[in-house]
This record gives C-alpha cells, structure tokens and sequence, in this order.
C-alpha cells in the first residue's frame, strides 16, 4: 500500500507540474540584415492589452501550455531591430513601432497527430520628429504551420518568422517611398519666384521699370479726410509644395501690388505721387528683407509651413510699421526736408542697403 500511495502521488505531481508548464520563446536577430538603411527603429512600445501570453498550444502529454517570451517584449523587439538594422551613418530616420496585436492560435489536425497553428502579428510605425509621432505605415500579418507533438520549437520559430516578415514588409515599403513620401522628407528646400508681373485695371503689380501715375489711383477722395491723397499698398505670398528626391520643394511666391480701386488722390502733383509711390517702395523692400530671411532660415520638415507663416505675419507687421513711420516723421509728405531724407533711405533699401530703414525700426520702439 505504500509503495502504491507513493506511485499515485508522484503521478499527479507530475500531471499537474506538466498542466502548469509553459513554452518560452526568445526573438533573435534576423539572418537576414538590413544594410545601410535610412531609417532605424529608436523605440517600441508593447501596446497589447493581455501581455502575459501571446496563446497557447499543445503539449506533449496533449495538454494545453502558455506561450510567453523569456523577457518584456518591448524590450526583446527592440533588440531584434536593433540588432538586424545596420542604419546608415547619414541622414537617419528615426522610428518607433508599437506592437498592437499578438496571438497564437492552435488547433489538433483532423488527423488527430498533427497540430495546425496560427500566429497573428499587426505593428504600426511611426515617425519621430520634434512633435508628437507621425504614423507611416500598418503591418498586418501571420504565419500558418503545422507541427507534431514533439517539434516545440517550431512555436519560436513561427514567431521569429512573423517579426521577420515585419521588418522586410517595413524595409521594403520604405524603399519605395522615401524618395516621395512627405512625412520621410529629411529636409526642405525653398524655391523663392518673385518676377514683373503685368499690371491690370484691377490691380498694379510693383515694377520699378513702371511707376505709379494718378490714374492709377482710382476711388474717390474719402469725405472728411485731411489728407490729399490715399493709397493702399501691400503683399502677398503663396506657393506649393512637392517632394522631389527626399526632399520637400516648397514654393514661394511674391506678389507686391497696389489696389486702385482703393486709392485715391484730390490734388495732383509730382511731389505728392512721390510720397505715394515711397509708400509703394515700403511695401518691396520689407518683401525683399523678407526673401533675404526666408533663404536664410533652417527649415525643418515638421514645421517648416508654420516657420515661413510666422516670417510672413512677422514682415507684414514690419510693412505696416515702416508705413506709420514714414508717414509720421515726414508728417504725410509735408515736411520736405525730411521727405527727402526718406527718399535717400528708401533708395538705399530698394538697393538691398537696409541700414537706415533698420534704424527707423529700431527707434520707433
């Protein structure tokens, strides 16, 4: 009776030691490296709800055991990444993947000897630039095997193969589309047009081969206004963007222009379309300190739209500045004297001679 009781207990200690059994597997580095990448996976993040399985599968003894990894598995992807990508040394995207879904799925085979297996893998990648990540691109996969009861590692190897087939899904996706793709621009690239434009009964373009004449100021003197004359005077910019070669193209293009349905003159002489026409000068040389910031700045892809924004609103508040300025220290064109001293400093900053304007600005605040 003793050896009996001795023999049963030692069975169910072993049934239920095998019953709690569970199957550990390791991601390794993939055989397959990819060289010389332009892109490299920074960061993962295990998102899964359930990470203290990815499934189950059969046993030896036919009894169902847990599937989990020897360690985190954010920290067994990145490995895996990290160790299967050899970056490039320049211009390297920086990535990060999150691991959404992971699930082993295994059935017994009609046959009754063979077991079906299933393992699901979905990761998303993403951008990292200076703000919050950008999303690139879905990879949604699985693998199908079918295994005897004796071949347990095919269950690693079936979970190495999807991560695998991640990566070169990843891999190949962006090689197709790091020369087009917007959100992998690693760079920008201003194409600055600013070119005569011919004038219309609408709008006059500034050309300095084209002065202003009083036709040009075509609405009807303001009642109650004590000055002789009136112009509305301004700029605009607009443009498009492509990605050509990596890179994004942005465009820029300049129009400064007056509106002659909103300008207008009671007494004509050449002295007053001066002061009017300096008005006009204004308007071209804050365009021009505008050209000269805007090929100078270090646009960065993620926000190279609100950068070149802000240099547009910073130069229209420049213009509106330089205009009360000018109209204040000439006195509207009365003070001849200093008139003339505006002539000079607008003729040295047509000619990219900003010196005196600057000083204007500065002393004005």
């Amino acid at each position: 009776m003793r050896v009996l009781l001795f023999t049963l207990i030692s069975l169910l200690y072993i049934q239920s030691n095998t019953f709690a059994q569970k199957v550990s597997v390791n991601l390794l580095a993939n055989e397959k490296r990819y060289s010389d990448t332009g892109y490299q996976i920074r960061e993962v993040i295990d998102l899964r709800i359930v990470k203290s399985k990815i499934g189950e599968v059969y046993g030896l003894n036919g009894n169902r055991q847990e599937v989990n990894f020897r360690g985190n598995l954010d920290q067994l992807a990145f490995q895996f990444f990290d160790e299967s990508i050899k970056p490039s040394k320049y211009d390297v995207q920086a990535v990060q993947a999150r691991i959404i879904q992971l699930d082993l799925h295994e059935k017994v085979s009609s046959n009754k000897s063979i077991y079906e297996g299933e393992i699901q893998l979905i990761i998303s990648f993403f951008k990292i630039g200076n703000f919050a990540p950008v999303h690139l691109i879905d990879y949604e996969g699985s693998v199908h095997y079918r295994r005897s009861p004796n071949r347990m590692d095919m269950i690693e190897n079936v979970v190495n193969r999807v991560f695998g087939s991640g990566l070169d899904y990843f891999d190949s996706w962006m090689k197709v589309q790091v020369m087009s793709n917007r959100n992998l621009a690693n760079k920008v690239r201003l194409e600055i047009i600013d070119h005569a434009k011919i004038s219309h009964q609408d709008t006059v373009y500034y050309n300095p081969l084209r002065p202003l004449v009083w036709e040009d100021f075509s609405d009807k003197p303001k009642p109650g206004s004590r000055f002789n004359a009136a112009i509305f005077a301004s700029f605009s910019i607009q443009g498009k963007s492509m990605v050509e070669s990596g890179a994004i193209v942005q465009t820029v293009e300049f129009d400064v222009y007056m509106l002659p349905d909103q300008s207008w003159v009671r007494n004509r002489s050449e002295y007053g379309l001066n002061h009017e026409q300096r008005h006009f000068d204004v308007v071209r040389i804050v365009a021009d300190r505008l050209i000269h910031r805007l090929n100078n700045l270090e646009l960065d892809p993620d926000m190279y739209e609100a950068t070149i924004n802000d240099a547009y609103f910073d130069a229209y508040r420049e213009m509106n500045r330089l205009q009360d300025i000018y109209d204040k220290q000439t006195r509207h064109g009365m003070d001849t004297f200093a008139q003339e001293k505006w002539n000079n400093w607008i003729d040295e900053g047509l000619a990219g001679k900003w010196e005196m304007i600057e000083q204007a600005l500065i002393g004005d605040q």
